[in-house]
């Protein structure tokens, strides 16, 4: 059925604040012949490994003194300013050397951890507000058994701001590409890589400039402390496990209405098929399906349940009103987690007067890339 149209999720917001920033100088067209990675050939300094120097202390100072100054309260430390860097930056490897189509990892004591070679996979293109980037896809063609964990690559063009670094953005996994680019968790996550011979100060000096918006990014982003990894929210709030389940799915299932003395309406049964997008920040669940219709949930553990509400015009009826709400399971399939749907809903008139009962089965599988 129709319901709400869809409306843009509120974490664009607090990440267009920071791609505004870096990203959106982003322009050009990426290689996508034998060689896909030529655009970023070389060696790249990974700045993640650089954040605990001396020269950027300077740095988390002024973050702070910013967020604190506009928060009017002074919580934040130096010690949550570097840790929100911390978050951004994260990675599990330290520089890495790019030549043609292939990407050599280091670990962060300069020895080799990989050697993985790669295809294009297309650009994606990313909007905030008014402004837009590419995210450039590779996907892992080598077979060495240490290179899985970076199956799937996400890169911007190398870029510069006001004659600064030159630098780029990228991110990294072994889920999909859609889980890189859409999954909300990941909203804040940005590998930072500077091209070789970037010395610190030129790195503590284009942190600085951008200090003061990193400060109210922090403010906006938490709370008074961001001494673990960035999330809106805190998992020693939650007694179980967080399922990450974002992605795009298949839906099969079926519905029938019931009248109001509980009879079935045969004519109103139904098998419904279509896709499902859902978009995840924590516990919470925002879900999209083909038609742009919306329903808000959260999940705990293998546990899922979701909800909708609002109107629409039916013919000969004129403006009614719907309820539906969903509980289910999470399993994991072939492809990444199926979960399996128990739907009731209620149907109204325009004066609110009950219509239809009804209820439903939803199965969703997660599509492959």
């Amino acid at each position: 059925m129709n319901k709400t149209k869809r409306r843009l999720s509120a974490i664009v917001v607090l990440t267009s604040v920071l791609v505004l920033g870096v990203l959106a100088l982003s322009t050009g067209i990426a290689s996508e012949d034998s060689s896909p990675l030529n655009d970023w050939n070389g060696t790249w300094l990974n700045l993640g490994t650089m954040l605990d120097d001396p020269a950027m202390d300077s740095v988390y100072e002024a973050m702070t003194d910013a967020a604190n100054a506009a928060a009017g309260d002074g919580t934040f430390t130096t010690d949550d300013a570097k840790s929100f860097l911390y978050a951004m930056h994260n990675s599990n490897f330290g520089d890495f050397v790019i030549a043609e189509n292939k990407v050599t990892y280091y670990n962060t004591d300069k020895t080799v951890k990989c050697d993985c070679e790669y295809e294009s996979a297309g650009v994606e293109t990313v909007a905030f507000g008014e402004e837009e980037f590419n995210w450039y896809k590779f996907a892992l063609t080598s077979e060495d058994t240490t290179c899985p964990e970076y199956k799937y690559l996400i890169f911007t063009e190398v870029h510069s701001h006001e004659e600064g670094m030159e630098h780029f953005h990228m991110r990294y996994g072994n889920t999909s590409f859609d889980d890189l680019i859409n999954n909300t968790g990941y909203a804040m996550w940005y590998p930072t890589f500077a091209v070789e011979g970037t010395t610190m100060e030129t790195v503590a000096d284009g942190y600085a400039e951008g200090a003061e918006m990193m400060g109210a990014m922090m403010l906006a982003s938490q709370g008074s402390s961001l001494k673990d990894t960035w999330e809106n929210f805190d998992p020693a709030f939650l007694p179980a496990e967080i399922i990450n389940i974002s992605g795009t799915y298949t839906k099969t299932g079926e519905g029938i209405f019931l009248d109001l003395e509980g009879n079935f309406i045969p004519d109103f049964l139904e098998q419904v098929t279509g896709t499902h997008t859902i978009e995840q920040h924590g516990s919470l669940l925002k879900v999209t399906d083909d038609e742009g219709s919306i329903s808000q949930g959260s999940t705990l553990g293998n546990n899922i349940m979701l909800a909708n509400a609002g109107y629409m015009e039916a013919e000969g009826l004129g403006k009614i009103g719907f309820e539906s709400v969903a509980t289910g399971m999470i399993d994991e399939g072939t492809q990444g987690p199926e979960i399996f749907l128990n739907w009731i809903w209620r149907i109204y008139d325009s004066d609110d007067n009950l219509l239809f009962n009804g209820a439903g089965t939803q199965v969703l599988k997660r599509t492959g890339e």
